[in-house]
């Protein structure tokens, strides 16, 4: 029988696979994510029974509303659910500059925009409706635009000359 001689696998090789094997056991252990390395967190995390999230959606003149369609607008505008996260901190003027951000991109799209709303919603995922999860509750936090001005829900009123979110 003849024996094949395989060449040496290079020291640097070496290093970097037990380099990057032990980075990746630490990051998994420490639940660290550095890309590439990963802590598995994406699914291995339990998620709360009681779910919190915001929604922002178009009225079009008859009244109707229409889900803010983020991911077919333009790449600046997929960071939405930090932007929907911190809408309630924004100063008045940014909260309008958001919403008029949107409803101009929604435009472009050829929909109608006569106001845009801000909905906070709540899921409790473990109401059900036969075999599927309930529907979230929904409370209107924000409209901006439309008749009457902007307004921010259950909060003391303040003008709207400029166009802006005001409470209601």
């Amino acid at each position: 029988m003849q024996t094949v001689e395989r060449p040496a696998v290079p020291v640097w090789t070496r290093w970097f696979v037990a380099a990057f094997l032990t980075l990746f056991a630490v990051c998994g252990v420490a639940g660290i994510e550095a890309w590439p390395l990963t802590g598995w967190r994406l699914f291995a995390d339990a998620r709360q029974p009681v779910q919190v999230a915001w929604q922002a959606v178009t009225v079009d003149a008859a009244g109707h509303e229409t889900p803010v369609p983020f991911r077919d607008l333009p790449a600046g505008f997929h960071g939405n659910v930090q932007v929907l996260k911190g809408f309630a901190a924004l100063g008045a003027g940014e909260q309008a500059a958001v919403c008029r951000a949107w409803a101009d991109a929604v435009r472009a799209r050829g929909g109608q925009v006569e106001a845009v709303r801000v909905y906070r919603t709540v899921t409790d995922v473990s109401r059900r409706v036969g075999d599927r999860g309930a529907p979230p509750a929904r409370e209107m936090r924000f409209t901006c635009g439309g008749p009457g001005g902007s307004r921010s829900e259950g909060v003391a009123s303040r003008s709207t000359r400029d166009g802006g979110v005001a409470p209601a």
